[in-house]
């Protein structure tokens, strides 16, 4: 149920995909775009993959750069120039800013949620992926969590996280699927079971 209310929750979201930013009369970017600020690509890109700052409102990057010291298991320390230049970047860039159309998502799906502390548990992430996770989906390769943004998504270091750009094959999992062969032909049946 948890399940199928965190896929409801993301396709909701998605209803906000075409809506155009009021104040410049221009559709806002589709996608998150690529991280700008080379510090923040090498403090937080060294353990892990730098999120780019329109993924997460911006309590969230608060709350997520005030408590470094517990971060993930890990204890981590910046100076204090450098902490307030990594926030910087993070709050100007953050969902709340709305400067995509997928942070626009992000904020549509947190209604009444609590901060998430990782972009895996923004409703919107978690809603439209979490069957990946799925033992019976069977993806190739496998990613191991919903942080492994990369695995599936070849350009998300340039901020795009188009579908089309999926390395994941799904094959084994739609050939169980009941439903596969509705409106299919004999032949094509057979095709896309892989007989």
């Amino acid at each position: 149920m948890k399940r199928f209310l965190l896929m409801l929750a993301g396709l909701a979201a998605l209803t906000v995909y075409m809506v155009p930013d009021a104040h410049a009369g221009n559709p806002l970017p589709r996608d998150v775009g690529p991280n700008n600020h080379a510090g923040y690509e090498k403090e937080c890109g060294s353990c892990h993959f730098a999120y780019q700052a329109g993924w997460l409102p911006e309590r969230s990057w608060r709350a997520l750069m005030g408590s470094l010291d517990k971060h993930f298991g890990e204890s981590i320390r910046l100076d204090a120039a450098k902490h307030a230049e990594i926030l910087k970047h993070l709050v100007d860039g953050s969902a709340d800013r709305m400067q995509s159309l997928r942070s626009v998502q992000v904020l549509a799906s947190l209604r009444g949620e609590p901060t998430p502390l990782a972009v895996s548990r923004v409703p919107l992430v978690s809603g439209i992926h979490g069957g990946f996770l799925d033992p019976a989906y069977n993806p190739n390769p496998a990613p191991k969590s919903l942080a492994n943004c990369t695995t599936c998504h070849a350009k998300a270091a340039s901020g795009t996280f188009k579908h089309v750009q999926f390395t994941v094959s799904d094959e084994s999992f739609r050939g169980r699927e009941s439903s596969i062969g509705v409106g299919l032909s004999d032949a094509e049946k057979e095709v896309v079971k892989g007989k």
